[in-house]
């Protein structure tokens, strides 16, 4: 909505200006001609004939829309993304539950977008690599359990939202290598299940993922840095427990889908008065 083609410009900032001779015609949703700076010159006639209100689920993506020529016209709102506390929230046995080894530490990852660049399955890889010395169980959440030089259990795609709180309270690290992303529902996922996140430091993970509150942030594409966080985390049985207890914490404060429905209600009721 406010670039003239990517869903996430990475280090490029020509949105604030116009776009134009984009780095990244590769990236979703890809381009085959560079046609940005006609497509942003459309968006903007079109949005100058309307009345928008814009919801954004972060910090950061409310920041970049009010820094928009094109969205920063409108009244911007925040409203995070909520989740069932219900259903996601910390369970007994669910390593049993699993089939995983309750005595082994688990580290888990989402793969369902494994040889998306973006989703950083390459420097997760390369940051596993250096953890040799560690002993831990690796479980991976979707379809692609590829490039991993350890042993892999795979739980596969699951579209079931109690089945997959049970794989977030089987973990003792979730881990979200990303090298550009918003605000994940995995991230909230996971820290309303109790489980703390070792993430990069991008977008608008760091809503959810507050580091050495609810877990740890390293920059992005620092395999070092992640591989430290992630050791941190599964030797420091203290530390770990006490951000895991915090991270639920603030999902049941912030998280919430209840609040969710609460404020969007708001907004209509708002928007709607005479």
């Amino acid at each position: 909505p406010l670039t003239g083609h990517v869903a996430y410009s990475y280090d490029c900032e020509r949105w604030r200006h116009g776009c134009g001779s984009c780095p990244y015609l590769g990236e979703y949703p890809r381009l085959g001609r560079d046609t940005t700076a006609a497509l942003f010159r459309w968006k903007n006639a079109v949005y100058r004939r309307s009345r928008i209100t814009v919801v954004a689920p972060s910090r950061w993506l409310e920041r970049i829309a009010r820094a928009s020529p094109l969205l920063g016209r409108f009244d911007v709102r925040r409203i995070p993304n909520g989740v069932d506390l219900d259903v996601f929230r910390p369970r007994e046995d669910a390593r049993r539950a699993l089939g995983l080894d309750p005595d082994r530490p688990v580290v888990l990852f989402s793969s369902l977008e494994r040889n998306d660049r973006r989703k950083g399955g390459e420097v997760l890889a390369a940051a596993l690599d250096s953890l040799g010395d560690v002993d831990f169980q690796l479980a991976v959440l979707g379809p692609n359990t590829d490039g991993f030089d350890r042993p892999v259990k795979a739980l596969g795609t699951l579209h079931d939202d109690e089945r997959l709180a049970l794989a977030y309270s089987a973990a003792d690290v979730f881990v979200i290598p990303a090298l550009a992303e918003n605000l994940p529902n995995v991230a909230v996922e996971s820290i309303a299940c109790g489980t703390p996140v070792v993430a990069s430091n991008v977008g608008g993970i760091p809503d959810a993922i507050r580091d050495r509150e609810t877990g740890l942030l390293v920059p992005p594409g620092e395999a070092g840095m992640l591989a430290d966080g992630i050791r941190l985390l599964l030797e420091d049985d203290g530390l770990r427990t006490r951000l895991g207890e915090r991270a639920r914490i603030v999902a049941e404060s912030e998280f919430g889908a209840a609040r969710e429905v609460r404020e969007f209600a708001a907004l209509y009721e708002e928007l709607l008065a005479p």
